[in-house]
């Protein structure tokens, strides 16, 4: 991270992001009006963000189900991470390897606690989750602890910070 966001005004920063994750189709313009300042300020700001990365890019948040699509979260055990790993992991990510599988990667975290690496991907049906789990599984299997664990999602009802427009579904779930 550079100086400039380290010692600059961290309240600027904060508040450009909080107008950018609310809406990240929203305008400089906009942003500077709400905050009582300069579309310029603001617009080098929000580039100092994504030159130091703290903005990796924006995306749109999508539900699956419209699109006919299912959700899945594989969770992983693995052991100590090693070179190897490492390279496994950077190499399947970058060389868009689930797409060539038909799946769509929504998120890859490396975590702490009972599991080490979460995988979140949406496919059309369940073979081919299926397949992209079993060779997710081929690949890791000399890094792994235990079988990996596939979960299907019912329903999203926050990502991305954004809370589902169809919560009200949840209640299609209550027993009756």
């Amino acid at each position: 991270m550079s100086e400039e966001l380290i010692t600059g005004d961290k309240k600027w920063y904060s508040r450009i992001l909080h107008y950018l994750t609310e809406d990240p189709t929203r305008s400089v313009r906009d942003i500077a009006k709400d905050m009582g300042s300069y579309r310029q300020k603001v617009w080098r700001k929000k580039k100092k963000l994504e030159e130091d990365h703290v903005i990796w890019g924006y995306t749109a948040v999508v539900d699956e189900s419209v699109m006919n699509q299912v959700m899945y979260i594989i969770l992983m055990k693995l052991k100590p991470m090693s070179t190897d790993l490492a390279e496994l992991m950077k190499n399947r990510i970058l060389q868009r390897e689930p797409a060539k599988q038909n799946v769509r990667l929504l998120n890859v975290l490396y975590v702490n606690g009972e599991y080490d690496l979460v995988v979140m991907f949406t496919g059309p049906d369940h073979s081919t989750a299926r397949r992209y789990f079993d060779s997710l599984r081929m690949a890791y299997d000399e890094h792994l602890i235990e079988k990996p664990v596939i979960i299907d999602v019912n329903l999203s009802l926050m990502r991305e910070g954004k809370i589902n427009p169809n919560i009200l579904k949840i209640f299609e779930y209550v027993p009756i």
